[in-house]
């Protein structure tokens, strides 16, 4: 009510204000002109002001010109100054618009609003929401006007959906903004509009906290005589997300069965507190170490919590320590020590990160390390056309990675961002990996190793149509079925279709299918007899094996009212005596053969009246 008051008062203030001005334009005056120009302290003439060909004063239109208004008398002109977006948006995140817009006409825009589509045919949006907006991407201003050639800026958040995918480089999402508005007459639907286009690139980012180490240094630096040094650990939240209340614990692995370390925590207590760690910040801990001298390695175990996490992350560190005087002669190692995917279940036209530990064994450091993988392909013929795709696609980079220098019994991190082919079919493929270095003295060496990436295809089972009873009778059959397909790109083992629950004659109506077929479509039909009055409830349990040898289990649940038993004897009725037919029933019933009968009769007649004629005449001639 109270923006409706708004609305009608407005309306009366500006009508009044623009009517003269109307008014003048039809006389060819301008009133408003000339207020300006006498106001004006350049026009020093004091003279009346020159008309223009549109009705308005001279120094009216070049005021216009100046500001780079149109006279459009009392309607908006609207125009996109700018539109500011981030260089990229996170799946599932938030992110900020700045749009400057600018009212280039003389005329008023009344309730503003802008109005959010996707691609270039201007569907409704699906891949990003406005905060704050409607569900078809309308976003109130809450203003009232944007006056003649005001220029107005607003930040508006959109979200990038969680189900948005990543598209491939050298791809982006495409977002139409329009602006909409009435002239101060509000008569219209909002008919006065600018529309402008920008692009957004989405990109796939970690959704919970990850640490990885990487550097660790120490003072004093570590020889053969060292017994304690400071070491300083380089910890980094390699997600976007930020983790609350980090908490990080390192400690030596045993000795044997005695219980003594390898490298002892010299600190009051091997738990360091290092709160809120933001998305992609790096933190530095550091811990007083004694080195037992009788160790046989340097491994360490750093364990990292945090609010919210399922299970604190363990990081085991190969401390860059010198186990021995370096005494020279041997011939570097350099070799992958562990490697983790994340996430651990990569499915098909998913993202995955792969972490390479890359340790060099020797006491001896190495340069120039160069770390090549062999994407693997698949192969796939068509109509005679023979394809191949890669498997693994490294993301913003090729497949060859380079390290600088990696120091001796030191491991070095390597971080791979892959896009996993979505037609990939479900198996563990073995990526193999070359390894060039070379030694201090510039001698060049080279290993090799592999990497087993697991890849599934999601196993999923969709429902066509269904029949599911609600009402039936004892004693009387109630008939369901289902029509199903798989929907996946795996076919799915040990398939089986039954009936759960308190229902009679389950055991009976069990479909065991087997092999269920990517993209087959199947039905199961069953047939109950209801034994009791009352709900009878069950469900159709679908079974089977998904690619990765799991077992899945899917139930339809079903109620169904069941009344008492149909009487069918009261439903009987008496049949009344049939009457025997009379004899002219009985003629009509036979009819063909009396028909035949009296013809033959009559013919006979006829021949028995001839030959006594015949007769007669041969006697009288006689006589």
């Amino acid at each position: 009510m109270k923006k409706q008051l708004a609305m009608i008062l407005i309306v009366l203030l500006i009508g009044l204000s623009v009517m003269p001005a109307g008014m003048a334009w039809a006389e060819n005056t301008d009133s408003a002109t000339q207020t300006e120009q006498a106001t004006d302290p350049e026009n020093t003439t004091g003279a009346s002001s020159t008309q223009s060909g549109n009705g308005e004063s001279a120094a009216s239109a070049q005021n216009a010109r100046d500001k780079n208004i149109f006279n459009t008398g009392t309607d908006p002109l609207w125009s996109f100054v700018e539109i500011k977006v981030p260089e990229q948006a996170l799946v599932g995140q938030e992110f900020d618009v700045e749009i400057t817009v600018k009212n280039m006409g003389t005329g008023s825009g009344m309730f503003p609003e802008f109005r959010f589509t996707e691609e270039s045919d201007k569907k409704a949006l699906s891949h990003f929401t406005i905060v704050g907006g409607t569900a078809d991407g309308v976003y109130d201003t809450m203003l009232t006007e944007i006056k003649g050639g005001e220029t107005k800026n607003f930040i508006i958040t959109m979200k990038v959906n969680p189900e948005t995918k990543e598209l491939p480089e050298g791809s982006k999402y495409r977002i139409n903004c329009m602006i909409a508005s009435s002239n101060w007459q509000m008569n219209d639907e909002k008919r006065y509009q600018a529309v402008k286009s920008f692009e957004m690139d989405v990109v796939y980012a970690l959704s919970e906290p990850s640490f990885v180490v990487e550097n660790v240094t120490f003072d004093p630096a570590v020889t053969g005589e060292t017994e304690e040094t400071t070491a300083t650990l380089t910890l980094k939240n390699i997600s976007e997300t930020k983790a609350n209340n980090v908490v990080v614990t390192l400690e030596g692995t045993n000795i044997g069965d005695s219980g003594e370390k390898n490298i002892t925590v010299r600190d009051l207590t091997s738990t360091k507190q290092l709160y809120n760690v933001k998305g992609k910040q790096k933190v530095e801990v550091q811990y007083l170490l004694e080195l037992n001298e009788d160790r046989k390695n340097n491994e360490m175990k750093l364990t990292v919590d945090y609010n919210g996490a399922e299970k604190p992350q363990e990081i085991v560190l190969n401390m860059p320590l010198p186990l021995q005087e370096n005494k020279g002669g041997k011939e570097p190692k350099v070799i992958i020590q562990r490697y983790n995917v994340d996430p651990s279940k990569v499915l098909a036209g998913n993202y995955v990160t792969l972490y390479l530990y890359v340790e060099n064994t020797n006491s001896l450091p190495v340069n120039n390390v160069s770390i090549q993988m062999d994407v693997p392909t698949e192969t796939s013929s068509s109509g005679g056309t023979v394809t191949s795709s890669t498997v693994f696609s490294p993301v913003d980079s090729s497949n060859t990675f380079y390290i600088d220098r990696i120091e001796g019994k030191t491991t070095a991190l390597k971080t791979i961002n892959m896009y996993v082919d979505p037609n990939a079919i479900a198996k563990t493929y073995i990526v193999p990996v070359a390894i060039k270095y070379e030694s201090t003295d510039g001698t060049k060496y080279e290993s090799s190793d592999n990497v087993n990436i697991p890849v599934t295809q999601e196993s999923k089972v969709e429902i066509i149509s269904s029949n599911l009873p609600v009402m039936g009778n004892v004693g009387e059959p109630l008939n369901l079925s289902l029509e199903f397909v798989n929907v996946g790109k795996v076919n799915l083992t040990n398939f089986k279709v039954c009936l759960e629950g308190d229902i009679p004659g389950k055991e009976e109506n069990v479909y065991y299918l087997g092999t269920f077929n990517a993209g087959e479509s199947n039905e199961y039909t069953a047939s109950i007899i209801p034994e009791l009055e009352g709900e009878l409830s069950g469900s159709v349990k679908m079974s089977y094996i998904d690619a990765d040898n799991q077992d899945v289990a899917l139930e339809i649940p079903f109620t169904c009212e069941v009344g008492p038993a149909i009487d069918y004897g009261e439903m009987d009725v008496p049949m009344e005596p049939m009457e025997e037919p009379g004899l002219l029933d009985k003629l009509k019933q036979h009819w063909l053969p009396v028909v035949l009968g009296v013809i033959v009769i009559l013919q006979a007649a006829v021949l028995i009246r001839i030959k006594r004629k015949a007769k007669a005449e041969e006697e009288l001639i006689d006589g």
